[in-house]
């Protein structure tokens, strides 16, 4: 019985969509990894906060400088919920017991809700706040009050409903006075400006408000002139928790001033160096406020050496007692201050051990050594920035004090009692530049064997005496390992962080992912072990406010090369993370791009790209004359270059017509291998690809007529091959565009023409996010060549050219069109080994924190329009047109996870044919999985029942050992018998 047409695309169809997904179901969350992260915390904005009185335990709120809003258990340092908000310096506050959150990011209020962090309201106000401030506690009304600066000379003071995020009141200062902060207090609402005078310097002013009606009542000048410079000079002490206070240094450095908001008083204490030497930092930690009084801490720092000072403020009398002093203590160390009940603490956190003191008493009430951190993958140490605590009386005179730990690296830990249960690498946030890294650790056995072969042969026999000594160490160990690695196996129940693999990395999943941050960070990742970071570095040292613009990252054998736009260079060994060398080289002011080209002798030099797309040869090294290099630049458009051996000549320039900007530029992967020069048609028939490694694709958008235009060139000879215009586009949307093969595509917001299927009817125009597929033929015929029919000896797997480089032959476009439901930031296709698997198109969408992995069947441009496929297309794999695309959930490489930030994905091929590694990153979040287009045609799955497969065998061999005496006696038996 043969099957119909119908019957048969059925069939196909169904054994497709059950190939596309990603990974196999028992694989999720399982050979993928993802650090979710948060970006590095704001001490300011950060603090541990019980949501409601009901809540038993408190949750850590940070407000990161990548704006990110999030909450985390302090038992596990697990992300409970995290939101982007629009970048820009932020304040973050909370409404004690109220489960409410407010933000004040880039002209805009937020509330939200502090168990889930869903937002409540949002008021958007378009201008600089200065200062947030909310009501807090039980049963006092929420309300918010901020102070935002308009233009340069007004300043706004508002008081928002908690509730609704609606204005009560607002007043208007154009007096000239600096906003600088805000207090509550019995009094009203205290707003603390900076008044300049005569003399260039400033007084602080500080102006008592109504809460109801926001009217001034009183107005303080406080004695500052020769104090205060600018807003640098003051400290606003107080956080979410604490309780504020104005400070400020005299002008003599000697003297720190205090003063309670709303009071005209102005207390001095004078403070007392270590041994004579200068106070080099001060900071001070207060305490809530616990009846009339706040408890604060006076920490100084000189140099390496640290000492503190414990002081009691009654704040309705304005009296400061002294209560103690804490003995100097050198090395990293830092202080924090909490409340339990109405008894305030101050915590003492160092290097080896976390020591808790009573506000009121020097005694020390409990002191635990800081145990190892087995998490901190950093090669050094880096020192403590800041802590924020939380106390827990268990009984009269046992406490549990837990502190989280912010490191000067931007790194986050938690400290409980000693322990730290975890760490968070936020200073991996960020990542500007990554590739992948392949160690092979057999060549360390070929060093020393050629090491020996070449030595004396007494000196060979003590050293490989001592190399077999050192095998005997971990024999014990890799005999228990091998033991335990063969039974989790035999009985599949394969463990993926098992770093024991007595093969080796058979299958090619364990590469490494080197990359480095705009923090100057340099990592190390194992893809093959869930991501697991094998070792973080400083490469670099980054001023606050500035960023490290990394270059490039190249990879040669265990080294890797960082190299920066300032011609700084890092060399680390990618198995240790120790830095080899630490130089720089000459480089052009307007350096844009470091690239790397093969020379003669089958190395890699750098190549340096400036800023006008000229480019700067290597003074090492010799290019071969036929290397084409194309660079960009902002003038004078995509430039083609050939290098020779002196300096490299100008073969070609592409110029955007007027009022056009390039805004994408893509070519083909370096790895990009051709399993198949043609496509075998369904009725045996072979539609040959237009192939070239010099195809380049570039985009650009006309502003004047809101269009873009996409050319297909020839990177030779700079020939133009095909171009596609697009009207009515939207430029506030991403571009992007990928070439893999014989086809590219890109994304865009444009206007749409749907055809429709009756031929009588209007076709249909609408506005979306489009995917735009063409693919590349010689010919439009099946089993024609195009131009390169009359051609002896021609290969399509290499550019034949004629005189310039030009190709002999332009190639048949095949072009469709896919609505998509969000916009598209970045493309690349998947990698395999030989490029037998079909590609698949990996897309980063933002607007839904996803990435996706759409087959390349899906969006083949030869599908047919209109009508369903005829029995050849089906049985070629073609199906039915459909204008729109939906992002399937199947296709979600990171399946219910949320990736943030995600900017890039590098495809790397594994030994598997059927397998492609691939790692994202950006300016928040690493993810990385392993993608099978098709499936694992060539490995099993971990349900696959090897337990049951080797009992199958065993009973056969069982039976087959009982039944064989049985008929051979039965044979003789009937030779005997002669029957």
């Amino acid at each position: 019985m043969r099957l119909g047409a119908i019957d048969l695309i059925l069939v196909l169809l169904g054994c497709f969509l059950w190939s596309v997904e990603a990974v196999y179901a028992d694989e999720a969350y399982d050979v993928d990894f993802h650090h979710l992260l948060l970006g590095r915390p704001q001490p300011q904005n950060t603090f541990l906060y019980r949501p409601s009185i009901t809540s038993k335990a408190s949750l850590l709120y940070t407000l990161s400088e990548e704006s990110v809003l999030g909450a985390i258990k302090p038992k596990d340092g697990s992300v409970i919920w995290r939101q982007q908000l629009k970048s820009g310096n932020g304040l973050l506050r909370a409404s004690d017991g109220d489960n409410v959150l407010l933000t004040a990011v880039n002209g805009s209020v937020q509330a939200w809700d502090a168990a889930e962090g869903r937002q409540l309201w949002r008021l958007t106000l378009n201008e600089d706040i200065k200062a947030l401030e909310v009501s807090r506690g039980p049963g006092v009304d929420r309300n918010v009050y901020t102070v935002s600066q308009r233009g340069e000379a007004k300043s706004v003071v508002r008081k928002i409903s908690g509730d609704s995020g609606d204005v009560q009141w607002e007043h208007g200062y154009d007096n000239g006075d600096v906003p600088y902060g805000l207090s509550l207090s019995e009094q009203g609402l205290m707003y603390v400006t900076l008044h300049s005078s005569l003399l260039q310097a400033s007084k602080i002013k500080v102006t008592t408000l109504n809460l109801s009606t926001g009217a001034p009542t009183t107005s303080v000048a406080l004695n500052a002139d020769k104090d205060v410079a600018d807003s640098g000079s003051v400290l606003l002490t107080g956080s979410a928790t604490a309780y504020s206070l104005l400070v400020w240094f005299d002008h003599t450095k000697r003297d720190l001033r205090f003063n309670v908001p709303g009071s005209s008083r102005v207390l001095t204490l004078r403070l007392v160096s270590e041994r004579g030497k200068n106070i080099d930092k001060i900071q001070i930690h207060t305490s809530a406020r616990i009846g009339d009084m706040v408890r604060l801490l006076v920490h100084c720092q000189s140099d390496n050496v640290h000492w503190a000072e414990v002081y009691q403020l009654d704040v309705t009398s304005d009296v400061l007692m002294k209560m103690y002093d804490l003995p100097s203590l050198a090395g990293p160390l830092t202080y924090s201050a909490a409340v339990h009940g109405q008894t305030a603490f101050f915590i003492r956190t160092t290097g080896h051990d976390v020591t808790l003191f009573s506000s009121t008493s020097k005694q020390i009430q409990g002191q635990w050594p800081l145990q190892p951190n087995k998490h901190d993958q950093s090669a050094k140490s880096p020192a403590i920035d800041c802590a924020i605590s939380e106390v827990n009386a268990r009984g009269s005179s046992t406490f549990a004090v837990r502190s989280a730990i912010l490191l000067s690296s931007g790194d986050w830990k938690m400290v409980h009692n000693g322990e730290q249960p975890w760490f968070r690498p936020e200073s991996l946030t960020g990542v500007v530049a990554a590739t992948w890294a392949q160690v092979d650790f057999s060549h360390d056995l070929a060093d020393d064997l050629a090491a020996e072969s070449h030595t004396a042969i007494g000196a060979a026999y003590l050293h490989r005496i001592s190399r077999h000594a050192k095998l005997l160490q971990v024999l014990p160990i890799w005999v228990r390992s091998s033991s335990s690695w063969l039974f989790d196996r035999f009985l599949g129940r394969e463990n993926p962080t098992q770093e024991f693999d007595p093969l080796g990395d058979t299958f090619g999943f364990h590469k490494l992912v080197v990359g480095a941050t705009k923090f100057g960070r340099i990592f190390a990742l194992d893809v093959g072990d869930r991501g697991k970071i094998l070792w973080t570095i400083e490469g670099s040292v980054v001023e606050p406010g500035q960023t490290w613009r990394v270059a490039s990252i190249q990879v040669d054998g265990h080294i890797a090369v960082i190299r920066d736009f300032r011609g700084g260079l890092t060399r680390v060994n990618i198995a240790t993370g120790s830095i080899i060398e630490h130089g720089s080289e000459r480089v052009e002011q307007s350096l844009k791009a470091i690239i790397e080209v093969p020379d003669l002798a089958g190395s890699k030099v750098s190549l340096q790209v400036n800023a006008d797309g000229t480019l700067v040869m290597p003074s090492q090294g010799r290019i071969g004359p036929d290397t084409v290099v194309v660079t960009r630049d902002e003038k004078m458009g995509v430039r083609g270059w050939i290098l020779g051996d002196s300096k490299p000549s100008l073969s070609w320039t592409f110029i955007p017509q007027p009022n056009a900007d390039i805004v994408s530029l893509a070519s083909r992967p370096a790895v990009d291998p051709i399993a198949s020069i043609g496509k075998a048609l369904g009725d045996r028939n072979v539609l040959y690809k237009f192939l070239t490694p010099n195809i380049l694709v570039i985009g650009t958008v006309a502003t004047d007529t809101s269009s873009a235009t996409f050319y297909v060139l020839d990177s030779v000879s700079g020939l133009v091959l095909h171009t596609a215009t697009h009207p009515k586009v939207d430029i506030n949307h991403p571009i992007s565009c990928v070439v893999s093969e014989n086809w590219f595509a890109y994304s865009l917001f444009a206007e749409h023409r749907i055809d429709q299927a009756e031929s009588d009817a209007e076709p249909q125009t609408t506005s979306g996010h489009q995917l735009v597929v063409s693919e590349l033929f010689e010919s439009s015929l099946p089993n024609d060549r195009g131009g390169l029919s009359s051609v002896v000896n021609s290969s399509s797997l290499q550019s034949d050219t004629t005189g310039g480089g030009s190709p002999i032959h332009g190639p048949y476009v095949v072009s469709q069109t896919y609505l998509v439901p969000a916009a598209i930031s970045f493309m690349t296709v998947t990698s395999t080994l030989q490029g037998i698997t079909p590609r698949s198109l990996l897309c980063v969408v933002p607007s839904l924190n996803a990435i996706f992995s759409i087959p390349r069947a899906l969006v083949d441009p030869r599908r047919p329009v209109g009508r369903d496929a005829t029995s050849s297309e089906a049985e070629e794999g073609l199906f039915r047109h459909n204008a729109v695309l939906e992002y399937n959930p199947r296709w979600a490489l990171n399946h219910m996870r949320e990736v943030m930030g995600i900017q890039k994905v590098i495809p790397s091929p594994s030994l598997l044919e059927s397998t492609s590694l691939v790692f994202a990153f950006g300016a928040l979040d690493m993810f990385g999985t392993r993608v099978t287009p098709i499936g694992g045609f060539d490995l099993l799955g971990k349900g696959f029942n090897k337990l049951q497969l080797l009992g199958t065998v065993a009973a056969l061999a069982i039976g087959t050992g009982l039944l064989a005496p049985m008929v051979r006696k039965k044979q003789i038996d009937s030779r005997w018998n002669g029957t």
